[in-house]
């Protein structure tokens, strides 16, 4: 009890510090990047305008914005509603305390998730991991333009925490999350709930009737932030694939895109077929080793590095998500390994800072490295020795 009093008052109290910080301490964070599309739909929801009746959330944006309607461009906001409903107070605050608080939650997701990979760790080690997870590249880029990755790092973080430690509440809100961005959440969902499903314990099936309510709920608040969401969300998302950038996908750094730049016109449409063939692939594997996946650690590091090699949509900040398998074989892995993670760790960063998006093919050598060492573990894993036979 007092536990849970004095977990309640330390929240309250760092979400008043937030606050405090984002109204009254100057930053120079850019409210007009990616993160404007969370702002503008937080601002719609907060004025009663359905968040996917874009017509309604431009004209609204557009007036808040001081801009002529025709000089104004609305960024898309490509994510369930769920999310917006999770960030409204956002849109209760000016454009740039919006982006500070924004930048605050996420480096609070970021310490969580890492808080959570530790859990067990040294304590020298674990207070290291801190620095090393925030100056991943990746990392730096997503926080700097306010991106949508930190809840999906946070879910996989709670999946693996909690899946050791069979913590029904914390699964369920990990998977929730993993729903937040769905094309890089999804496949990671699926594993957790094949593990579910196959430990067939008192927990799993607790866990899975916990996640089945959640999604429940989910759905049903959805229609809060748009009446009509369960039509007008998928017609959203596909008047949005439509758009020049998108077909183009000219900034993605992805495996598919990158292969059909190499082999065919370097369209997401071709990426999208040689997405579908790479999971093919990656499915025989899963099925001729699905044996050997003896820990939740395991599974959800090798459904994260998965899902970076066969997502067409993929921006080099996505590749934040490789702080899952960093941390899971650094913690598990011998010398050796030890030694490569640390250099997949450092290639991007060296590589992106000399060439720029050039660089980001670093992003796709270092997955595959990581997934060659993921293998390794888990066909030979590392044997604690005790120490008096040390």
């Amino acid at each position: 009890m007092k536990r849970s009093l004095l977990f309640l008052l330390s929240s309250c109290l760092l979400a008043v510090l937030f606050l405090v910080i984002a109204l009254y301490v100057p930053t120079s964070l850019p409210a007009n990047t990616d993160f404007s599309a969370l702002y503008n739909t937080d601002l719609a929801l907060v004025n009663g305008v359905p968040i996917y009746d874009l017509p309604r959330v431009e004209a609204l944006a557009a007036q808040r914005s001081g801009l002529a309607a025709e000089k104004f461009f609305l960024a898309r906001f490509p994510y369930p509603p769920w999310y917006a409903l999770s960030t409204f107070y956002l849109g209760l605050l000016p454009p740039s305390a919006a982006a500070t608080l924004w930048f605050e939650l996420n480096l609070l997701m970021l310490f969580l998730s890492i808080w959570l990979l530790t859990d067990g760790w040294p304590g020298r080690l674990r207070l290291i991991a801190f620095p090393l997870a925030l100056f991943f590249l990746p990392v730096l880029g997503a926080l700097s333009v306010g991106q949508y990755d930190f809840p999906v790092l946070l879910g996989i973080s709670m999946l693996v925490y909690s899946l050791r430690k069979e913590n029904i509440a914390l699964t369920t809100l990990g998977a929730a999350l993993l729903t937040f961005k769905p094309h890089i959440g999804a496949l990671i969902l699926l594993a957790a709930l094949g593990w579910l499903i196959a430990s067939r314990s008192g927990f799993g099936r607790g866990a899975l009737r916990s996640i089945l309510l959640a999604g429940a709920f989910l759905f049903i608040i959805g229609f809060l932030a748009d009446p009509a969401w369960p039509v007008s969300y998928p017609r959203m998302l596909l008047n949005y694939q439509n758009e020049g950038n998108v077909t183009a996908c000219s900034e993605c750094a992805s495996l598919p895109v990158w292969l059909s730049r190499w082999l065919f016109d370097g369209s997401l449409a071709n990426a999208m077929s040689i997405a579908l063939a790479l999971l093919i692939l990656l499915s025989i594997l899963f099925y001729l080793s699905r044996s050997s996946f003896q820990s939740p650690e395991y599974l959800l590091s090798a459904a994260t590095l998965a899902t970076l090699l066969i997502s067409p949509y993929l921006y080099n900040y996505d590749f934040l998500l490789l702080l899952v398998p960093f941390a899971v074989l650094i913690n598990r892995s011998n010398l050796l390994q030890k030694a490569s993670v640390g250099i997949c760790y450092l290639s991007p960063t060296l590589a992106i800072s000399l060439y720029g998006r050039n660089g980001n093919v670093s992003l796709l050598l270092v997955t595959i490295l990581m997934s060659i060492l993921l293998y390794q573990c888990i066909r030979k894993p590392v044997i604690d020795v005790p120490a008096p036979a040390a």
